[in-house]
């Protein structure tokens, strides 16, 4: 597994154990490749979240291409959900909504509590 997918997938997998500490139930889109990584689902709210995570020591929006935006805001109406862009710089997240960029929830990642299986 090339380095930049694994650690995109670590945080990935970080995004959605934070969510879990907050009540979410959540699940990893097989494969990430496609409009959103993970789907969460906390009563009756329903979310797509793309993460976008570097190593660097600042992170922005544009990192989130238009494509990508209008991908997830389509796949969101679909299934009653709220788009959601997660931005983690090292080890911290913040979830803000798309397309009106209100912050959602933000807040410290932990190391992973699970040890997850390899996915293709």
């Amino acid at each position: 597994m090339p380095k930049h997918y694994a650690y995109g997938k670590r945080k990935e997998l970080q995004v959605a154990e934070f969510l879990e500490r907050r009540g979410y139930a959540w699940q990893r889109a097989q494969g990430s490749r496609g409009p959103f990584d993970i789907a969460a689902i906390k009563g009756q709210l329903r979310l797509l979240i793309q993460v976008k995570a570097t190593r660097r020591r600042t992170i922005c929006y544009t990192r989130f291409t238009q494509n990508e935006e209008v991908a997830l805001i389509d796949t969101a109406i679909t299934y009653n959900a709220l788009p959601v862009l997660a931005l983690v710089c090292g080890n911290y997240v913040w979830l803000v909504s798309v397309p009106d960029d209100e912050l959602f929830i933000e807040g410290s990642l932990r190391t992973l509590k699970f040890c997850y299986p390899y996915e293709s």
